[in-house]
C-alpha cells in the first residue's frame, strides 16, 4: 500500500480555495478559507496514513473512494477561482494566489475514471524495480547459490551492478529489463503525459506551466542550461578519468577510449561508487574509508530521528511537536525494498505525518537529517494562510545542505561519533571523490529526463522519436551511449526516469543537488567558517538558522528568488559554481592525472545507430 500512499498524498500536494469576482470580496474569502483548506488536507493526509500494507484491496479502496469525495471539492475549488477576472485585481498577492488555485484540481480534473486508471499507471511504474521478471544470467550461476530463480530489477539485478566485473553479464540484464519492462513502462507513462496535458487544457493553462508550477517556466529553463555550462568543464574531466580506467579494465572491445561510456558500464560506476572495486579502488581504496556504519551501530532507528532533530535545535530551531511524535510518526520495518525504505512524509499543512525506516546505517542516518528539515520547515511557516503553505520544494536543497554539514569529518568528530578515526588528507579525498561520482554524474541525467518530459508535453517530441532523442540528449550531456545499436519501438528509460515523474520528481532532483550546494556555501560564509568548502560544519550556529528560518516562514508569500535569497545573499540564481568549488581537490587531482595519461577530454560521436 505504500505505493499508493506515496501516489495520493503528491496527486493532492497544491492549494485549493474558492472566489467570487472582486478584489475586496476575494481578500475577505481569502481570510476564511485558509482554515477550511487545512481542515480538507489534513482529512486527507489522514486517510492515506492510515494505510497500512497489511490492508485488504477493500479496505484501501474504501478509504480511496473518500479521497475521491474530498478531491471533487478540489475541481469545484479550482473552478471557482478560475472565474476571478483579474483585470479587476491590483493586489499582486491576491493574483499570486489566484493563479494558484487555478491549477489546484491539477489531474482530479479528469474526473474518476482517470483517477483509478492513473492510480494503476503510477503504481504499475513504481513496481517496475520490484517486480521478479528477469531470467537470471546463465541459468544463474553467478547468483548465490546458484539459485535459478526468476530476478528483480531491485534488489538482485542492482547488487550485480555493484559486484559484477564481467561486462557481458552487465549488459545482459541491461538488455533482459528493458526487453521484458519497455511496453508495459511505456503504455502506462503515456498514459501520465497524455493525462497531464488534457487536465491542463481543461484547467485553461499552459501545461508546462503546471508541470514547473514552483518556478518562472522561461526563465528556470535557461536557468538549468546554464548550470549544466557551468559544470561541463568538470563533468568532462570526470567523465575522461572514468572512462580511461573502464577501458583499461575492460579494453577496446567493450568500450572506445575515445567514445561515450556505454550505459550499462556508466550504470555500473554509479552503483560501485560506494562499493569495494569502484573504478577508484586503486588509487582510493574502499578499505580506507571511515567505518561509517560503525559510527552507528548502537543506534536505534528512533535515535537516529533524535540526534538528526539535535542538529536542528543546535541552530536554534524548535522541538518537533510533541503531537507529531505521539501520534503522526510511525516506524515501517525493512520490506519497503521499492524505495529503499525511505521514509514517506505528509507535509502538505503544518500538521505533518511521517511513516520512517527501521534500518540502522550511516545512510539512513543522514536521510533523516533531510527528513526533519521538512518537518521543521512545516513548523516554521505554521502561521501562513493555505494559500501561501507550498514553499518551491526547497525543503529538499535545505536538507541536503545540513546533510552535507552533518556528514563532514569535521562535525563527526565534534558530537563524538569519529572520535577514534583519523582522517587522513587520502581518506578526505576517498570520501570527496566517491560523494563526487554520484552527486556530479547524476545531475546531467537528471536534466536529461527533465528535459525529455518537458519536450513530450510541449509536443515537441513524440513517442516514436523520443528514444531517438533520448540518446541524443544522453549523448550530448552526459557522454553516454546504448551498448549497442537500438531498433525502433524500444523505449531506454532506466527505471529511475519513471519514479515520480508525475511530481516532476527529476527536476526536484536537479535542483536539490544544485540549490543544496548554493545554500551550503552560503550558510558556510553566515557561520563564518574557513577552511575548504567540503569540511565546513555550520552545526550549533544561529546566525545559520536564523537565515534558514526567515527563508521557511515566507513559504510562497514571495516568488522563487525573493525566499531564496534570504540565504543566497549575493546570486539568488541557479549556479552550479558552489558544487564545483565543493569538488575542486578531487578535479584538480584528476585533471594531473589525465594530462599524465594524456586522456582524450569530451568524446567523439557514438558509434551506435538508433532508429
Amino acid at each position: 500500500m505504500k505505493l499508493l500512499q506515496v501516489f495520493l498524498i503528491a496527486l493532492v500536494c497544491k492549494l485549493c480555495l474558492a472566489a467570487t469576482n472582486t478584489e475586496l470580496e476575494a481578500k475577505n474569502y481569502l481570510a476564511k478559507t485558509s482554515e477550511r483548506y487545512f481542515n480538507l488536507y489534513n482529512k486527507i493526509s489522514a486517510e492515506i496514513f492510515a494505510l497500512d500494507d497489511d490492508d485488504d484491496m477493500e479496505t484501501a479502496f474504501g478509504r480511496l473512494s473518500n479521497i475521491k469525495k474530498i478531491a471533487a471539492e478540489l475541481v469545484d475549488f479550482s473552478n471557482e477561482a478560475a472565474e476571478f477576472d483579474q483585470s479587476k485585481i491590483q493586489d499582486p498577492e491576491i493574483k499570486r494566489a489566484l493563479n494558484n488555485l487555478r491549477e489546484v484540481a491539477d489531474l482530479f480534473v479528469l474526473g474518476d475514471d482517470y483517477f483509478e486508471s492513473m492510480v494503476i499507471a503510477v503504481a504499475a511504474l513504481q513496481t517496475l524495480a520490484s517486480d521478479k521478471d528477469i531470467e537470471p544470467y546463465n541459468g544463474g550461476e553467478n547468483m548465490p547459490n546458484q539459485d535459478d530463480s526468476l530476478v528483480a530489477f531491485y534488489p538482485d539485478i542492482q547488487k550485480v551492478y555493484e559486484t559484477s566485473n564481467d561486462p557481458e553479464e552487465l549488459k545482459y540484464y541491461w538488455n533482459a529489463w528493458l526487453e521484458k519492462n519497455t511496453v508495459w513502462a511505456a503504455t502506462n507513462f503515456y498514459t501520465i503525459i497524455e493525462a497531464m496535458k488534457k487536465s491542463a487544457t481543461i484547467l485553461d493553462r499552459p501545461v508546462l506551466n503546471m508541470y514547473y508550477s514552483n518556478f518562472d517556466i522561461e526563465e528556470f529553463l535557461k536557468e538549468m542550461d546554464k548550470v549544466m555550462e557551468e559544470l561541463k568543464p568538470t563533468y568532462k574531466q570526470l567523465h575522461a578519468f572514468i572512462r580511461h580506467e573502464l577501458h583499461k579494465k575492460y579494453g577496446s572491445e567493450v568500450i572506445d577510449a575515445e567514445g561515450p561510456i556505454p550505459h550499462h558500464l556508466f550504470q555500473q560506476v554509479l552503483a560501485q561508487a560506494w562499493k569495494e572495486g569502484s573504478v577508484i579502488e586503486n588509487y582510493f581504496p574502499f578499505k580506507e574509508l571511515p567505518p561509517y556504519d560503525g559510527f552507528v551501530k548502537d543506534f536505534s532507528s528512533k535515535k537516529l530521528l533524535n540526534d538528526a532533530q539535535d542538529f536542528y535545535k543546535s541552530l536554534g530551531f524548535s522541538d518537533l511537536d510533541e503531537d507529531f511524535l505521539k501520534n503522526r510518526l510511525t516506524a515501517q520495518d525493512e520490506s519497503n525494498s521499492i524505495n529503499g525504505c525511505r521514509a514517506v512524509i505528509f507535509d502538505l499543512t503544518p500538521k505533518v505525518y511521517m511513516h520512517y525506516c527501521q534500518k540502522v546505517d550511516f545512510k539512513k542516518f543522514m536521510q533523516m537529517h533531510g527528513y526533519v528539515g521538512r518537518i521543521q520547515y512545516a513548523q516554521e511557516k505554521k502561521d501562513l494562510p493555505a494559500y501561501f503553505f507550498e514553499s518551491y520544494d526547497l525543503e529538499y536543497p535545505v536538507g541536503e545542505a545540513v546533510i552535507l554539514s552533518a556528514s563532514t569529518p569535521k562535525h563527526l568528530q565534534a558530537i563524538g561519533l569519529a572520535k577514534n578515526f583519523e582522517f587522513s588528507e587520502k581518506t578526505l579525498m576517498n570520501r570527496l571523490f566517491r560523494m563526487g561520482i554520484h552527486t556530479i554524474l547524476n545531475i546531467p541525467q537528471y536534466y536529461v529526463h527533465s528535459k525529455i518530459v518537458k519536450e513530450l508535453l510541449n509536443d515537441t517530441v513524440d513517442m516514436e522519436t523520443v528514444n531517438k532523442r533520448y540518446w541524443k540528449l544522453m549523448e550530448d550531456y552526459a557522454g553516454v551511449e546504448p551498448p549497442s545499436d537500438r531498433d525502433e519501438g524500444c523505449i531506454d528509460f532506466p527505471y529511475k526516469f519513471y519514479l515520480d515523474v508525475e511530481q516532476n520528481h527529476q527536476t526536484q532532483k536537479f535542483v536539490s543537488e544544485v540549490v543544496g550546494y548554493q545554500f551550503y556555501k552560503a550558510l558556510c560564509q553566515k557561520a563564518g567558517e574557513q577552511g575548504q568548502l567540503y569540511n565546513c560544519d555550520f552545526y550549533g550556529n544561529k546566525n545559520v538558522g536564523n537565515a534558514m528560518k526567515s527563508m521557511m516562514a515566507l513559504g510562497s508569500t514571495k516568488p522563487w528568488k525573493e525566499v531564496v535569497s534570504k540565504i543566497l545573499t549575493d546570486n539568488a540564481s541557479l549556479s552550479a559554481d558552489p558544487l564545483v568549488e565543493y569538488y575542486t581537490p578531487i578535479i584538480d587531482w584528476i585533471k594531473t592525472l589525465n594530462e599524465q595519461n594524456k586522456v582524450k577530454i569530451g568524446w567523439k560521436e557514438s558509434q551506435y545507430k538508433v532508429l
